[in-house]
């Protein structure tokens, strides 16, 4: 994590940068990143220096950085157009990995006009890659995935390893984030294949393609495949990228060794990672190993040299002010004393622990820290202690489970296709044995009960005996448990329905979901209503008052729009700060109500993150579906998104706070929709579809 000074150096970077940028694209034929003099360089000579720049960013990127300027004051609107497009390319990768976002943009901004300019295919799909990628990076993964798709054939009639490579990398990517594990196997393999056709690169393009493929196998829980691939990546690896690189794949591959037993594997995994963080640098890097390595020899129940570790994983953390990471290094510091006996001195480092996680909603961490706990518990012969402890994990156990649960399995009934069928019954038949597990433990509660007021001289050994059978049916709760998390289609912040929940829905939709017999359209079918939603200047949020902060304003946001819909409304976390609202059966009078009280909802009363209040608005767009009486093939669900989508940020850059809605074209689909699709001002400026302007409540102070 940088230092603030450091970040107002990168900021005046980013400024200067933009500066010059923008004085060479007023001057005409050429968008160049960096203003400057005309190049001295031949074509041959600067295309040789921009391959050297590209070789020094994987071994030293702050250095390649430094050059990267320095190279791009020499070029002007007289350098070839080959040379701006392959240096521009390298300053995308060198910012980015820099953590320049401003620079980076404005990059990939220049190398779209360039390429525009030159009517330059290879360098049109180049700019498009980036930009996906940048969606992503804002949270907006459905839309970027959506970007990419439409390019497909563009990227494979280039014919090009380099765009082809970089094309499948990052939609295998995007399709993993979206839990289609088949697609992203598919693409990202065929990353495999253009990464060792490609002229320059070969083996970082395949190391990026092979931490890619790990990705997906240890989505699907393959770790033993996930594994394998992790060894072929980290054998190209040595000398060849950056360091944090190397130690990130040391690190996945001690994770997933832990995650089949192999400690002594993930040891030395663990350790080769803190070697690499340590020689670099890298605090974040360097607590994680530490305490990776420290909970390994609690598992091995070599409490003092866990102690030692843990205590350094700590004070990095701190150093790296990384708050969750010193919370666990905490109490694993406490669990280490427990198991050397130091009852009295652990236990209140594991209950800072417990408070921190209870406090910032992570209760699947603070459920697996009370199980952990009441292990050790049971360890140390503290019965009564252990009972108290187990009592506690299984009340929170049972609310994390049951919360949603019947909504959830009618969900995974929809969700799953054939294959997967078989694994459907078997979740079914797991929950109905938790039913018979439930009442086992009430009535094991109930006798410890009743025990209580008898038992003396016999207490310890008969809560001892009743302690193992609650121990045993808990487990089996916590087995069903984790079999239906994987499955999970909530979102684990808010509780919303995720992406994958709304995508196995639309999936159920037939291809024609209206017809009307014969052939023609109608206009007063009926509709199911989207509606896109953007929280306003969230990045300002997260920046002022930090992720935490920002977590508490999602989740408060989640609260007010399911108490804003109807029940039978659908709301979904579409991806980092953006919302989703299906409405079944919504005319267009229902989603222009709708809007406006959601609006209302979220902008009246402001919301207190700790000691602060701050107003929050979001900006929306909305349509029905099917849109103005058009068929499925015509305007299916993945097009009214895209619309709505553009709605939203046409709402963004006329003052935000707003919604707008889309109600009917007024002029024939074949006319409208090659202008809508891409262009909603173009189309409302020709009076080619009907706008509706919904405006939230008036905000005092404006946003945080």
């Amino acid at each position: 994590m940088h230092h603030k000074c450091g970040k107002k150096k990168d900021k005046r970077r980013g400024k200067t940068l933009i500066r010059l940028l923008s004085k060479l694209i007023a001057i005409g034929a050429f968008a160049a990143l960096f203003g400057g003099h005309a190049g001295a360089f031949a074509q041959q000579d600067a295309l040789k220096r921009v391959d050297e720049l590209l070789q020094l960013s994987q071994l030293d990127n702050r250095a390649a950085l430094a050059q990267v300027e320095e190279f791009g004051k020499t070029l002007g609107p007289a350098t070839p157009y080959l040379v701006m497009r392959e240096y521009l390319n390298v300053a995308i990768s060198v910012h980015w990995e820099a953590g320049k976002l401003p620079a980076t943009r404005q990059a990939v901004e220049s190398l779209r006009q360039l390429a525009e300019a030159n009517k330059d295919e290879v360098g049109i799909v180049l700019a498009t890659v980036r930009e996906a990628q940048l969606m992503d990076s804002d949270g907006k993964s459905g839309a970027a995935l959506a970007k990419l798709n439409e390019i497909e054939k563009r990227a494979v009639a280039t014919k090009n390893p380099d765009v082809l490579w970089r094309y499948y990398v990052t939609i295998g990517d995007l399709q993993l984030v979206a839990g289609r594990f088949e697609e992203a196997l598919t693409h990202i393999l065929k990353s495999m294949e253009y990464a060792k056709a490609r002229s320059k690169m070969v083996k970082v393009s395949q190391i990026a393609s092979l931490q890619s493929l790990s990705s997906v196998y240890g989505g699907m829980q393959n770790w033993e495949k996930a594994l394998s691939v992790l060894d072929e990546a980290l054998a190209l690896a040595d000398g060849v990228v950056p360091k944090k690189t190397q130690g990130s794949l040391y690190l996945a591959r001690g994770s997933a060794y832990t995650s089949v037993h192999r400690y002594k594997e993930a040891m030395v995994a663990y350790n080769k990672s803190l070697q690499i963080a340590t020689e670099a640098g890298l605090l974040t890097l360097q607590a994680t190993s530490l305490n990776n390595i420290g909970d390994l020899y609690l598992i091995e129940k070599n409490y003092p040299k866990a102690e030692v570790l843990e205590r350094q994983a700590l004070a990095k953390y701190i150093e790296a002010v990384d708050p969750s990471g010193a919370a666990m290094a905490r109490c694993n510091v406490g669990f280490a004393l427990m198991g050397q006996g130091k009852v009295k001195e652990g236990v209140p480092e594991v209950r800072t622990c417990l408070a921190y996680f209870a406090e910032t909603g992570a209760r699947s961490d603070e459920e697996a820290i009370l199980d952990e706990l009441g292990r050790m518990f049971e360890q140390l012969g503290l019965h009564k202690e252990a009972v108290e402890t187990i009592r506690q994990q299984q009340k929170l156990s049972k609310a994390l489970f049951r919360q949603d649960r019947e909504k959830s399995v009618a969900t995974l009934q929809e969700q799953f296709d054939t294959v997967q069928r078989q694994k459907q019954i078997e979740l079914l038949a797991r929950e109905n044995s938790l039913k018979d597990a439930e009442i086992s433990n009430r009535r094991l509660q109930q006798i410890i009960t009743m025990l209580g007021a008898c038992v003396t001289v016999m207490a310890g050994f008969f809560v001892y005996l009743l302690y193992r059978k609650v121990r045993k049916t808990n487990e089996k709760l916590r087995e069903a448990n984790q079999q239906l998390e994987f499955h999970s289609v909530r979102d684990p912040l808010t509780g919303l329905y995720n992406r994958r929940s709304f995508l196995e829905l639309m999936k159920q939709r037939p291809a024609e979901a209206h017809p009307t017999g014969n052939g023609e359209r109608r206009e007063d079918i009926a509709t199911d209503g989207l509606m896109v939603l953007d929280i306003d200047h969230f990045k300002n949020i997260n920046d002022t008052l930090g992720h935490a902060g920002g977590d508490i304003v999602l989740v408060e946001i989640a609260k007010r729009l399911r108490s804003t819909v109807r029940d039978s409304d659908m709301v979904m976390r579409w991806g980092g700060e953006e919302f989703l609202v299906y409405s079944p059966k919504a005319s267009a009078v229902h989603l222009k109500a709708l809007a406006q009280r959601i609006l209302n909802a979220v902008g009246t009363d402001p919301i207190t993150v700790g000691e602060k209040s701050l107003t929050v608005t979001v900006t929306g767009g909305f349509l029905s579906l099917p849109f103005s009486g058009l068929t499925e093939q015509e305007c299916n669900w993945e097009k009214a998104m895209q619309i709505a989508d553009m709605a939203l940020y046409l709402g963004k850059t006329h003052g935000r706070n707003r919604a707008y809605g889309l109600n009917r074209l007024l002029v024939p689909f074949e006319q409208a929709m090659p202008v809508l699709e891409h262009d909603i001002a173009s189309a409302l400026e020709a009076n080619m579809v009907e706008l509706v302007e919904v405006v939230g409540p008036p905000t005092a102070t404006g946003h945080a």
